[in-house]
């Protein structure tokens, strides 16, 4: 044959090649059991009360079934799964065989004021310490055993912590615990922050000037920033560097959405999801917030937002990006500013929730 014609084949057959690895979305996906050193474990729930979980983005497991309960918070501590929908449930060693599966752990009226309601500090100051908000005598329980109830329930214990006793009327309706190890809790109802680091240590109230009395008020943190997002959407978004003491408002965000969910995106930037008006992002060293829809449709309702990292076997690492919309499960690798759709309830019913 021809050499002229070998050649041009074969020019064509790479071109071919190429063009078909430049249709490929950017968004590469790695078997994590494989070249992962540390995966992480996604968690996510959806209205119909089903969660499922995934460590890629792309391959989800049912972890249990649809009851009509929808979860509005979760976490992970140790190998126990905790969640509230009614009430607390828990799954034990992550639904391996002989475990306890969904036992109620404590019965009670959750309010909504947002997701950041229930929060396990996985540091050596809090050990194995599991904090849950709006029930107990002062607003606040804890168990020291990553949740699991064991024999009797009675190992979740209220936090009479001398600062709540000396505060009537306390509910904690929302924790986080910023990047230094300071756990920050906050009663919306009377507009005050504490903080605590450590369980051998006592809380003590950090409230300087107070969040406006009109909002509803829920926590989150962008490294040692602490952050609250009025639920309302009347007052946006506000920030503290002193742990409460004083806060500063963001702008960007129209009064007009509720705001859903809030995240502070590895410390580099915060995220805020909203009832129809999609994702806002706070701009690197800015303090006004824009839309970051790309990808996402600019009407969703973005319920939940978790941060999550993959550490690689040859010492590099990525920062994911999830929400949990009422359109499916979106991801972003580049802090929000692009979103992929990843998931999407069986026969499309449905939509999601609250996430881990």
């Amino acid at each position: 044959m021809d050499n002229r014609k070998v050649i041009y084949k074969l020019g064509i057959v790479l071109g071919l090649a190429f063009s078909a690895g430049a249709c490929k979305p950017t968004y590469d996906e790695i078997d994590n059991n494989n070249v992962i050193s540390k995966p992480y474990v996604l968690y996510v729930g959806d209205t119909f009360g089903a969660i499922y979980k995934t460590n890629d983005g792309l391959n989800f497991q049912s972890v249990f079934g649809p009851d009509n309960y929808p979860a509005t918070a979760m976490v992970v501590s140790g190998q126990n799964l905790i969640y509230i929908k009614n009430n607390v449930h828990i799954i034990e060693n992550l639904g391996q065989a002989g475990s306890n599966t969904n036992p109620t752990l404590i019965g009670g009226a959750f309010e909504n004021y947002g997701e950041s309601i229930i929060i396990a500090p996985n540091i050596p100051a809090f050990k194995n310490r599991v904090y849950i908000g709006s029930v107990g005598d002062h607003g606040l329980m804890y168990n020291d055993s990553n949740g699991r109830p064991g024999i009797s329930y009675a190992n979740w214990k209220s936090d009479n912590d001398s600062a709540f006793i000396l505060s009537p009327g306390n509910v904690i309706t929302s924790l986080t615990l910023l990047d230094d190890g300071t756990l920050i809790a906050y009663d919306d109802g009377n507009k005050r922050t504490f903080k605590l680091t450590g369980i051998t240590q006592k809380w003590s109230q950090t409230t300087g000037g107070k969040l406006p009395a009109s909002g509803n008020f829920f926590l989150s943190h962008k490294g040692n920033v602490l952050l609250a997002a009025d639920r309302t959407g009347a007052n946006g978004v506000y920030y503290s560097t002193n742990y409460g003491n004083s806060w500063s408002p963001y702008t960007g965000i129209p009064t007009t959405s509720k705001i859903l969910s809030m995240c502070g995106g590895f410390g580099q930037t915060v995220l805020v999801g909203t009832d129809g008006g999609g994702v806002y992002r706070l701009p690197v060293g800015s303090t006004k917030f824009v839309t970051a829809n790309i990808g996402m449709p600019k009407n969703a309702f973005v319920k939940s937002l978790s941060e999550k990292y993959d550490y690689f076997k040859n010492n590099t690492s990525k920062q994911y990006i999830y929400a949990a919309t009422d359109q499916g499960v979106y991801r972003s690798q580049d802090l929000g500013e692009n979103w992929v759709k990843v998931y999407e309830n069986p026969n499309k019913k449905g939509s999601f929730t609250v996430m881990y």
